[in-house]
C-alpha cells in the first residue's frame, strides 16, 4: 500500500503482512524538508498508526547521496523517533552505486546506537521473507 511519494525520488509503502515501512529510493538528492515530510511525518505517522516494527530502505536503484543536513537529521531525529515508536528492525538494500552505498553505510552506522537491529539484505523481497521468519 502506497503511503507517500516524492516524484522521481522516493516511494513510501507499507507491508501489512510484516508490519514494515518500505522506502524505495531512486535518488538521494532531496531537501531536508522533503526528507522530513516523507520519513518523519508521513512514514512515521503511518508506522505509529499501524504498529510497524520494521523500516526497509531499498537503495538498489538509487543514485547520489544525502546532503550533510539530511545525514545529521537521520542521527539526531529519525533513528531516535524510530526507536521511540516501536521500530525494531532497520533493513537496508544496497545500491550498485559506490557513492550511494557510502551514504547507506553512513546512516546505517547511526542506527545501532539508537537500539535498532541492523540487517542488510540483497532485495526488498528477501527483507520481507527475513521478517516473516525472524521478526518478534
Amino acid at each position: 500500500m502506497s503511503i507517500y511519494t516524492i516524484p522521481g525520488k522516493l516511494n513510501v509503502e507499507y507491508n501489512n503482512e510484516v508490519k514494515a515501512i518500505i522506502d524505495t529510493w531512486t535518488t538521494y538528492q532531496v531537501s531536508l524538508d522533503e526528507f522530513r515530510e516523507a520519513v518523519l511525518v508521513k512514514g512515521m505517522d503511518y508506522a505509529k498508526a499501524h504498529g510497524a516494527i520494521a523500516w526497509i530502505v531499498d537503495s538498489s536503484k538509487a543514485v547520489g547521496s544525502f546532503n550533510r543536513e539530511c545525514q545529521n537529521f537521520i542521527g539526531t531525529d529519525i533513528f531516535p523517533a524510530f526507536a521511540a515508536n516501536g521500530i525494531k528492525y532497520f533493513i537496508t538494500i544496497n545500491s550498485a552505486s559506490a557513492l550511494t552505498n557510502l551514504t547507506v553505510k553512513e546512516y546505517r552506522a547511526k542506527a545501532g546506537p539508537n537500539g535498532l537491529n541492523l540487517v542488510e539484505m540483497p532485495s526488498a523481497a528477501a527483507a520481507i521473507d527475513w521478517l516473516k521468519s525472524n521478526a518478534k
